[in-house]
This record gives structure tokens, C-alpha cells and sequence, in this order.
């Protein structure tokens, strides 16, 4: 595999990243700090920003009634927006538009999931060398450009 330049983050790797997921968590963070030190540019497709400000709270909100704990909804939406404030901070958004639409179209018969060619295809268009994720099925239909956050670690060493 080729040593990284570009990275796509999916959406999968940010929330478990934001609400500290275990095992995930540590290989996350453990992959980004290698790509801050070694200068390698993390991305991320606009619509994980939308996902993540749409999930977070609803993870909260299940994660507070396992544990008989109440946050309010205002409380939950300021935690969405630090979420997507720290994703804007660690990674650069990469362009998706039409092209990358028409793109994610032509992949429905390698892969029948039109948010995650969206994001497959907007890697393809910044030409980013890997997409990292946690998404078994992508891995499995877009291998090898799709890599989890180990393999991406892996690459760095």
C-alpha cells in the first residue's frame, strides 16, 4: 500500500473519534496525531458534518438513558455544534458537488449506499489516497482505497 498524503476521514471514524467509542477511540486518535506529525492532511466530505451534528445528540440522548442521566436538548445541540467546530478543526472539507453526485450515481452497482460513494467519490475527485473507515461493506466493495483507521496507522510507521 502507498504511504499516505491524503486521507478521508468517513463519517463512521468521527463520531466514534467525538464520542470516544472504545476500542475505536484510541486507534483514531492515535492515527491522527501520527497525521499532524507527520504532516499528512486528514478530510472530510461536507455531508459528515450534517451526519454528525445529526447523530451525536441521538447517541447522547441513548448513552444519558443508560445511565439515568438527563441533558437537555439545548445542551445536546451545543455538544452537536463543538462536534462538527472540532471536525472543522482537526480535517479540511473537500469539495462535493454535482460531479461528485454523478460519480456516487455510477458507483450504485459496486456498492448500493449513496452517502458512502458520495463520500468514495468525492476522495476520487481530490484524488486522496485513502478513504478511512470502520464500514466493513465499504472496505470489503471499494478495497483497496478504503482502509480502517489501523491499516491508515500502519501506513505511517
Amino acid at each position: 500500500m502507498l504511504r499516505p498524503k491524503l486521507l478521508v476521514i468517513d463519517t463512521n471514524v468521527c463520531v466514534d473519534y467525538l464520542l470516544g467509542t472504545q476500542p475505536y477511540c484510541h486507534d483514531i486518535l492515535s492515527l491522527f496525531e501520527k497525521c499532524a506529525r507527520e504532516n499528512i492532511s486528514l478530510l472530510y466530505a461536507p455531508t459528515t458534518l450534517k451526519d454528525v451534528f445529526y447523530i451525536i445528540p441521538r447517541q447522547l440522548r441513548r448513552m444519558d438513558a443508560n445511565n439515568d442521566v438527563a441533558h437537555d436538548q439545548s445542551a445536546r445541540e451545543q455538544i452537536a455544534w463543538a462536534c462538527v467546530e472540532t471536525i472543522t478543526g482537526i480535517a479540511t472539507a473537500i469539495p462535493q458537488a454535482l460531479p461528485e453526485c454523478n460519480l456516487a450515481w455510477m458507483l450504485r452497482h459496486r456498492h448500493g449506499d449513496f452517502e458512502d460513494n458520495l463520500i468514495v467519490a468525492a476522495a476520487e475527485t481530490c484524488d486522496a489516497d485513502y478513504v478511512v473507515t470502520y464500514d466493513k461493506t465499504l472496505i470489503e466493495h471499494f478495497a483497496p482505497v478504503c482502509i480502517t483507521p489501523e491499516q491508515a496507522s500502519d501506513l505511517l510507521d
